[in-house]
């Protein structure tokens, strides 16, 4: 994940040749990086995300799903959308569903199979107000639910990660992002439920032979 501010296209496309050396699953740039991020990942097996309306998700429902089709026009393969926060907080979780929906239903407009991710803040919210955002998120029909936009500290065990899985069940993945320091912390967290995790510290992933 590529979430440091000021970073050149220079420094996003050694951040994508680091990714390919670790075969890391996907890389995730904001919508301004997509186009240099897509040149250097041609040919090779690491995904390109982008990261839409990060980290506040605070942009209107309508600009959300604009941005998301032009990042896949561009070149993304896979969205990551971080949700209204304010709104829900606001009491209204009907409008995190309701925006989530207009925005995939906008990315399948130009690719079918694109995934489409719900960026939420696992670490800001108690075990019932999680579940309640977690639900609203699902109703949305999205393809995974990432547990922080990484500006906001993470829970240091893996509860939040088993509460999503209780929450959204088998069909729907779920991506930690946590600041990984080695492989156990990754183990314990496929462990506890996730399919992806995320981490801007790609030295974890270096060793190829683990």
């Amino acid at each position: 994940m590529l979430l440091r501010p000021r970073v050149s296209a220079t420094e996003c496309t050694a951040f994508c040749d680091a990714a390919k050396h670790a075969h890391v699953a996907a890389v995730c740039v904001p919508p301004t990086h997509v186009g240099t991020a897509h040149a250097a990942l041609t040919g090779s097996d690491v995904k390109l995300v982008a990261l839409i309306s990060h980290p506040f998700g605070s942009d209107r429902p309508s600009i959300k799903a604009l941005a998301g089709r032009r990042a896949l026009e561009d070149g993304a393969q896979e969205l990551e959308i971080v949700v209204d926060l304010a709104s829900f907080g606001s009491g209204n979780p009907n409008h995190v569903r309701d925006e989530l929906s207009r925005c995939v239903a906008e990315a399948r407009e130009v690719r079918a199979e694109v995934l489409v991710r719900a960026v939420i803040e696992t670490g800001v919210y108690d075990d019932r107000t999680l579940r309640l955002l977690v639900r609203a998120v699902a109703a949305a029909e999205i393809d995974m639910v990432v547990t922080s936009s990484g500006l906001v500290p993470e829970p240091d065990n893996t509860l939040d990660i088993e509460l999503l899985r209780e929450e959204v069940g088998a069909g729907v993945g779920i991506k930690a992002v946590r600041g990984i320091r080695g492989f156990d912390e990754v183990a314990a967290l496929i462990a506890a439920g996730a399919t992806r995790v995320g981490t801007a510290n790609l030295d974890v992933f270096a060793d190829s032979s683990r």
